[in-house]
């Protein structure tokens, strides 16, 4: 390589070159002093170290400094440093001192010693001809080092394919995540690229480092612990062995000691049944994922209020529309509703016993999930009645298959709201999102899009432009169709938002809707929340 360093006043010289290292003993010949950690020295020439690193001849021919500070590297990898810029060999670097060596390389831009430093790791990995712990892990240690400390994946690949090529990946990551909670996410993310496909070697190392802090120390589950399962796919060990998939998911469950924790395993395993759905086959014949959709569903539904009360519960039974429980109570709040207007107040409900034996019959014959405990003690506006019996207990809630997010601004007319231009932003971590270090809160927000009827449908934001100058940032894993939007009042009594189809109809008068946003959502303000699937 051809250093020039003419605004050093030196000439320009072709390096590695041999200056000759008994030049070193001459006292009269050096004239800078590099100092080492441990209060130590090591003498050498400015002008020969210019020739090898443009970062020392600026401090000597710009700066005129008469020595470096070296110090947080011993003095046998700065001497062995100065004995290479003067031989042009890296003669006598050591598995100990290489990676040092090789720092100072970078720090003082020495490019071809850099790249003598690389030819001896990968000279030492060939040496690694039977597998070995402490060969593979310096192997492997340093290559994670240049990731963490250079962002070069330089070494990367040379060790994991000698770890590889020798058939020890299991016993080495076995062995290696035995200190697991010490372990940086760069080296964490190595692990996991080394273990691949065969994610199992993960899986049962974790699974049995939980099982003992179970027994020994209970919860909870390290960070790392977390990290590690968190970026793994786990599907491939669902599909490779399911009997250890379910052993891990059980003690994790067993570790659970909080709501946070239990969601975070709900979710790493749903994540896992997604990813194995997701996964397309390898032929020709794969199937195209369909395009993603974006509106919210379970707006603006029509019913027919000419129905018997039981008539039009059996319609709920079976109609498709109907894809969870507080969609089936908000239809019975506005039929109810309808009911009292068109009776001049007054409507004779039937007995509350029996209508909730038949929600209850509902929901275990379409297999809906169970509201979340947060909804207990809230009424619908008409309904009359506790949304209790369809809540998960106390008990119960960490196991509960919905969340409820607010947004985070009230409105004092929702379908005012819905009737123009505007936008509803929710925070949200969604499932398989543990740590973010994005700006802001992780969420996302909802606009309203013009639509055949008097009331905005609303849509999900994706795009980037959507959360510019924004107090949110959108993850992709966030779906629509996951999504029941609902309002609350000043009571905290929910008020359905599902069942407005009248105001897509074409006689639809601006006097009637008037009258729904007065009488309907008459206790402002309101807020918007979203009942999510998770």
């Amino acid at each position: 390589a051809v250093v020039s360093t003419q605004s050093t006043g030196v000439p320009n010289v072709t390096v590695p070159m041999n200056f000759g290292k008994d030049l070193l003993l001459s006292p009269t010949h050096n004239n800078i002093v590099l100092n080492t950690s441990k209060d130590m020295t090591v003498s050498a020439n400015s002008v020969i170290l210019s020739f090898n690193s443009p970062v020392i001849g600026h401090l000597t021919g710009t700066l005129h400094l008469t020595s470096v500070d070296m110090l947080e590297f011993d003095r046998e990898a700065v001497q062995l440093f100065v004995e290479a810029a003067y031989s042009g060999t890296v003669e006598g670097l050591t598995r100990a001192l290489f990676r040092d060596v090789n720092k100072i390389c970078k720090v003082f831009k020495v490019d071809w010693m850099s790249e003598k430093c690389v030819e001896f790791y990968k000279e030492e990995a060939e040496t690694v001809t039977t597998a070995s712990y402490t060969d593979l892990l310096f192997l492997f240690e340093e290559a994670a080092y240049i990731v963490e400390m250079q962002k070069s994946r330089d070494l990367v690949e040379v060790a994991l394919k000698r770890i590889e090529v020798l058939q020890y990946k299991k016993q080495f990551i076995d062995q290696y995540l035995e200190n697991v909670d010490r372990l940086s996410t760069v080296k964490l993310d190595l692990v996991i690229e080394l273990a691949g496909s065969e994610v199992n070697y993960i899986v049962q190392t974790l699974t049995n480092q939980l099982t003992h802090q179970m027994r020994v120390q209970g919860p909870p589950i390290s960070v790392n612990s977390r990290y590690i399962l968190d970026n793994s796919c786990l599907h491939l060990c669902k599909k490779s062995n399911r009997e250890l998939f379910e052993n891990l998911f059980s003690i994790l469950e067993d570790l659970s000691a909080d709501l946070d924790t239990m969601r975070w395993v709900l979710q790493l395993h749903k994540k896992a049944d997604l990813e194995q759905q997701e996964e397309l086959p390898s032929t020709s014949t794969a199937l195209v994922p369909s395009p993603r959709n974006n509106k919210i569903p379970n707006l603006y539904h029509n019913k027919n209020l000419s129905m018997s009360f039981d008539q039009f519960v059996n319609w709920l039974c079976s109609s498709g529309d109907i894809t969870n429980v507080l969609l089936a109570v908000e239809a019975i709040d506005t039929w109810v509703w309808h009911q009292c207007e068109a009776h001049g107040g007054y409507f004779p409900f039937p007995q509350f016993n029996a209508l909730i034996d038949r929600i209850a019959g509902m929901m275990n014959t379409r297999g809906w999930f169970e509201l979340p405990y947060s909804l207990r003690g809230r009424y619908m506006r008409w309904f009359g009645s506790l949304l209790d019996p369809y809540c998960v207990s106390e008990e119960e809630q960490l196991q509960c298959g919905y969340v409820v997010v607010d947004c985070i601004d009230t409105c004092d007319k929702p379908l005012t709201f819905l009737s123009g231009e505007g936008t509803l932003i929710f925070h949200f971590k969604p499932p398989g999102v543990t740590s973010c270090k994005r700006p802001g809160h992780c969420g996302f927000i909802l606009k309203t899009i013009p639509s055949a009827g008097a009331l905005r449908t609303l849509e999900l934001c994706t795009e980037s432009k959507d959360y510019d100058n924004t107090s949110v940032h959108f993850h992709d894993s966030v779906r629509a169709e996951n999504m029941h939007i609902f309002c609350c009042d000043t009571n905290n009594d929910l008020c359905s938002l599902s069942w407005f189809g009248w105001s897509h109809s074409s006689n639809t008068s601006s006097n009637e809707m008037e009258w729904w946003k007065d009488k309907f959502f008459n206790r402002p303000p309101f807020k918007f929340r979203v009942l999510y699937l998770i």
